[in-house]
């Protein structure tokens, strides 16, 4: 059992390293924003990957370690195991190389005008991670059986952990919490049928010169897929309602006000969503039938 603590432990330090380098690269980001970017949502997507392998794999690695530790202590042959060293040295060299590869990384992004300060702040932490993990593993190979675990290991392991606890804690402020992010993606999804509808009717009003009295009615074009026409939610359908010839208006109950999103993460709305933008609560969309050369034109 002894091995396999060994193995499963450096798998989660790995995982621990990276997750935690990669969320403090976008805390970095999201603190000194660089005006060369539309806009900064990284932390939606690649964030909650970040904050779940630090919550998974760090409580791991300090469990771990503790075995291992007492599994080593006064036992000569688990502390000169071959699989334990071998590992170790790996680390070494991994961890020289992620240092030498991310520094190599951060002074190519300066070269291409990325905004000092993140470089600074890049490098540092870099070296930060790779440095302690170095340090650690370079006195585990020289400790004797006997050795006492180090004070100044057991304060870089607190130091860690308060840190992990403090970056988990700000990505889920960010990103949402389960039942944020749940809303917000029920809220997406509702954009995205609207979208469809508004599609769908405007194809309808280029074939028949006229829109559509109902959603009944835009079964019979087939220019545009339409995946519901009824909130995926409440199963209540969508508010449709023609206010003349040509216009048009959709209406929804939302969960979130889509605005917050880019405030949170100190981005613009893209251009391509603002006429979809809402409020938490129910919102109207007025449309305009318009073309999109999609219909045959009729014979003559």
């Amino acid at each position: 059992m002894f091995h396999l603590f060994t193995l499963v432990s450096f798998l989660a330090l790995y995982t621990s390293a990276f997750s935690f380098g990669a969320l403090a690269f976008q805390f970095i980001d999201l603190a000194f924003p660089d005006p060369l970017q539309y806009g900064y949502l990284g932390m939606l997507g690649a964030g909650r990957n970040m904050i779940a392998g630090l919550i998974v794999a760090f409580p791991l690695y300090l469990f771990l370690m503790r075995l291992i530790w007492k599994e080593t202590r006064g036992n000569e042959k688990n502390l000169a195991s071959g699989v334990r060293k071998w590992f170790t040295y790996i680390t070494l060299v991994v961890g020289a190389g992620i240092m030498l590869g991310d520094l190599i990384a951060v002074v190519s992004n300066v070269l291409g005008g990325e905004l000092a300060v993140r470089f600074f702040l890049k490098a540092f932490t870099i070296f930060a991670i790779a440095g302690t993990i170095f340090g650690y593993y370079f006195y585990d190979l020289k400790r004797k059986e006997g050795d006492a675990f180090p004070g100044l290991a057991k304060a870089l392991a607190g130091i860690a952990a308060a840190l992990v606890i403090i970056f988990v804690g700000y990505g889920i402020f960010l990103t949402g919490t389960p039942g944020q992010q749940r809303a917000w993606q029920f809220d997406q999804r509702r954009v995205s049928d609207l979208q469809q509808i508004s599609y769908a009717v405007d194809a309808y009003w280029e074939s028949n010169e006229a829109l559509p009295e109902s959603f009944e009615d835009l079964k019979s074009q087939s220019y545009y897929y339409i995946q519901s026409v009824t909130d995926p939610k409440t199963k209540i359908a969508y508010e449709y309602r023609t206010l003349g010839d040509k216009t048009y208006e959709l209406c929804a109950v939302f969960e979130t006000d889509s605005s917050q999103q880019a405030v949170r993460f100190k981005a613009e709305v893209p251009f391509s969503e603002e006429a979809w933008g809402h409020g938490a609560g129910r919102t109207c969309f007025a449309r305009e039938a318009q073309s999109r050369n999609l219909v045959p034109a009729k014979a003559l």
